[in-house]
């Protein structure tokens, strides 16, 4: 699969423990071990992709043209790319 310069396990690898991942807007928030996530979507799965799945049940996902969509992040990237 082409990475697309997506992030992916195999780059948090060493840098997180843990992936938080957080919304602002509907106050989601989940915590994951980098080395079970690489273990379940491969340390080359595409994060991008995995986030999409995981917030695919999200109420403002599924409102087609919500002026104020689902802003599901990772919030500790930032730090350790």
């Amino acid at each position: 699969m082409p990475r697309d310069d997506s992030l992916t396990p195999r780059d948090l690898v060493e840098k997180l423990d843990v992936l938080v991942v957080a919304c602002d807007k509907c106050g989601r928030s989940g915590r994951y071990r980098v080395l079970r996530l690489a273990e379940q979507i491969g340390r080359d799965g595409k994060l991008t992709d995995w986030l999409y799945d995981l917030t695919k049940d999200c109420p403002r996902r599924q409102s087609p043209g919500l002026s104020d969509p689902c802003g599901a992040r990772c919030p500790d990237l930032p730090k350790v790319l």
